[in-house]
């Protein structure tokens, strides 16, 4: 172990700068995305307990807007948030420049919903009823301008909170394209980010039994709290956008510019997006136990507000211990196997809730349990949807991510109809707004409302939870992407980058170097036969004594693998890729004069007659998609030409001048902070006239970052403009 420790240190300090051989992250990333992390989960646990939702206990219970008013809330949010959706999965995807696709947006949308959260807590909701008497639509006006305040503040936090949450959770698919490094760096950042939760479920009680003699419904809590949570979020925050560099494998001359319709429709042909999407679509009623805690400690009189810190802090612990193993066992299992035992031991969990519901120390054993095994999901669900998105590159040719979001609202829209059951379950046992208590669920105190409510209450939601939990496990049978393929794909996505970037005359060296040694190993493991008998054969094969069974594994998926790679550097051999490239040559042209005569009525024509070919084959269904897309090209690309180049002949920009910029950025940027070093001496050692003229000088560095960064746009624009145009001579 000391040994482990020791080489761990040293690794640490050897790479921290520089990511480690066959790794993409150094050290220093890794320390700043998960403690940094710990402010984003400031601010995601903020904006996470007030979207309101069916189960939402701070706008039911705190602000005290009823389960129907609720929903009604709920199902508007969630209509309306499905373009929203859409705008920020169109902004993701065609976000270009040297911050990434995530990064930019970790504070541009992490700020507002800092902001919005402490609005939304803040605001004097019972005052409206003293401001504004009288009746509106059957309601009191106070209450009905309750109602509004937390439709406009859950609408905002819809847009700015889910951006925020994205961008900070989906970063990771960018940081690295090795899934186990991403799985490693997804089980350091969980159990750092972890803290935020924990401190929050720790406060809070404390708070609560100070100020509200342990009432967590008490909406004073969240007024103290709050604020004191954002503040130190967006200040970590800054930590992860100003520490991370995003690393995405393609082209370093492939121009971002991804048309909404043709993404929707690449991420729609997505198996693996659907099958994960529709695990989730199906847990639905997996959420209805997570106010039992709650319940019991406030209605049931289980436990004391130092009790439910005690108790909260340790099943925030759970998952600590979860998200340790998750890497080991995904290394171990594969991400397949550990999902589908995972939820399995959910079922099992939760239903064991009703063994002894009464005793909130039996219920809090079921949830640390469960918080266990669901900890397993914090890995291996980013884990898999960046794996999907490789996927995704490696069919459509385009990085697509932000899309992903906009079709999951499909399953907002599924989720509308079966949201509405909690409700109609809290209705049937009275828990409604006018059931004559100030609070609605206040029917469920033992000792001020329904003396027997709570505990005929209790079984249903547990019962309604093991049912959810059991259909959320079974899509995960279906699921076949495993890490070799995934390895195979990331390889696949190199090589292609490299030949992109040799037709476009901007070849790296570095690149270079690792796309042929990719080449020769595929070449020379690609005729290797697998082992069949570790024990015998391991040593002859590798031409060592080892006989690791590890070993041999390894040895196998790298011969898989490679035959992956070989498969794709032969397709032009196939009877397909033949067609294939007949047909782009009848289409090519240098100065695009064959896209220019390109007829759209005979293009869409060419799409129908395509869409009419025999499907029975595979062979046969490939063509004919083929044959779609490039008659859906042909569209796309006469559109273009009519668009940008309408009066002009269309010209290659120079991608070296956009680098020009980029370096033009950097060299300001170095340059304003030797500057502000400057400035910061002079002023301290009392020479005015100095930091004066420093600070002029600064002002003016900054005036030529900002005109690098607008003419960076320009280019880039123009690399797109013409990258959509020119797409029928650039595949």
């Amino acid at each position: 172990m000391k040994e482990k420790i020791v080489g761990l240190a040293q690794n640490v300090k050897t790479y921290w700068n520089i990511p480690m051989p066959n790794r993409y992250m150094t050290f220093k990333e890794i320390a700043a995305y998960s403690f940094g992390g710990i402010g984003a989960y400031f601010l995601i646990q903020l904006g996470s307990m007030l979207i309101v939702s069916t189960t939402n206990a701070i706008v039911s219970t705190t602000i005290g807007v009823g389960p129907k008013d609720v929903y009604i809330i709920y199902l508007i949010s969630t209509l309306i948030n499905i373009p929203l959706t859409g705008v920020r999965a169109n902004m993701v995807d065609n976000t270009r420049g040297k911050g990434g696709k995530y990064r930019p947006y970790l504070l541009t949308m992490g700020i507002p919903t800092a902001v919005i959260s402490i609005i939304y807590v803040w605001f004097p909701y019972e005052k409206m009823y003293d401001i504004f008497q009288g009746q509106l639509f059957g309601h009191e006006k106070g209450y009905v301008i309750k109602c509004a305040v937390v439709m406009v503040c859950n609408l905002l936090l819809h847009f700015f909170y889910w951006f925020f949450t994205d961008a900070y959770t989906n970063l990771i698919h960018v940081l690295s394209p090795n899934t186990q490094e991403r799985t490693d760096v997804l089980a350091v950042k969980s159990v750092v980010y972890s803290l935020a939760p924990s401190i929050v479920n720790i406060v809070n009680p404390i708070v609560a039994q100070i100020v509200a003699n342990n009432d967590l419904t008490d909406i004073r809590v969240y007024r103290l709290t709050y604020p004191i949570f954002a503040i130190l979020g967006i200040a970590l925050t800054i930590v992860v956008w100003a520490n991370t560099q995003e690393k995405i494998v393609q082209a370093k001359t492939h121009t971002i510019q991804v048309r909404f319709m043709d993404a929707l429709r690449e991420v729609a042909k997505n198996k693996y997006f659907w099958i994960i999407s529709l695990a989730g679509w199906l847990g639905f009623l997996e959420a209805a136990y997570g106010n039992i805690l709650l319940y019991s400690q406030s209605y049931g009189k289980t436990a004391s507000g130092s009790q439910m810190a005690l108790i909260y802090t340790l099943v925030g612990n759970a998952s600590l211990w979860g998200m340790l193993l998750a890497p080991v066992c995904i290394r171990r299992f594969g991400k397949k196997r550990v999902l589908i035992g995972v939820n399995l031991m959910n079922v099992v969990c939760i239903l064991a809730m009703l063994i002894d519901m009464r005793n909130i120390w039996w219920l809090f054993v079921c949830i640390y349990v469960n918080y266990l095994f669901g900890a397993f999901e914090q890995i291996t669900t980013p884990a898999i949807q960046a794996d999907i998105r490789d996927y995704q590159q490696y069919r459509s040719g385009e990085r697509i991510d932000g899309m992903f979001a906009a079709v999951a609202t499909i399953g907002g829209v599924v989720t509308l109809a079966t949201s509405a059951v909690l409700p109609a379950v809290q209705e049937r046992f009275g828990i409604f707004e006018g059931n004559g208590y100030k609070n609605p669920f206040d029917i469920l105190d033992i000792e001020t409302g329904d003396p027997t409510l709570l505990y005929r209450f209790m079984p249903v939601l547990i019962v309604m939870a093991g049912i959810g939990a059991f259909l959320n496990v079974v899509p995960y049978f279906f699921y076949d992407f495993t890490e070799k393929k995934q390895k195979g794909i990331v390889r696949v996505l190199k090589v292609r980058a490299l030949f992109e970037d040799f037709g476009n005359g901007m070849l790296d060296d570095g690149r270079l170097v690792e796309a042929i040694d990719i080449i020769r190993n595929a070449q020379e493991m690609s005729v290797k036969q697998p082992i069949a008998d570790w024990k015998k054969e391991y040593a002859q094969h590798a031409g060592k004594k080892s006989k690791s069974k590890r070993a041999a594994k390894e040895y196998n998926e790298e011969i898989e693998v490679s035959q992956f790679v070989m498969a794709e550097l032969n397709k032009f051999d196939t009877e397909l890729m033949k067609t294939e490239v007949e047909m782009y040559r009848s289409i090519y042209s240098p100065n695009l004069s064959s896209i220019k005569s390109i007829d759209i009525s005979s293009a869409r024509e060419e799409f129908k007659q395509a869409k009419k070919m025999p499907k029975g084959t595979e062979e046969e269904k490939q063509l004919r998609a083929f044959k779609k897309d490039v008659a859906r090209k042909k569209i796309v690309c006469k559109k273009a030409i009519d668009k940008y180049y309408k009066d002009d002949t269309p010209v290659e920009p120079d991608y070296s001048v956009l680098e020009g910029w980029f370096d033009k950025e950097d060299e300001c940027t170095l340059k304003a902070k030797e500057l502000y070093l400057e400035a910061k001496a002079a002023k301290k050692n009392g020479d005015s006239a100095k930091a004066a003229e420093l600070k002029a000088e600064i002002q003016r560095t900054r005036a030529e970052i900002k005109e690098a960064q607008a003419n960076q746009k320009t280019e880039m624009d123009k690399l797109a403009y013409f990258g959509r145009a020119a797409k029928l001579n650039l595949d």
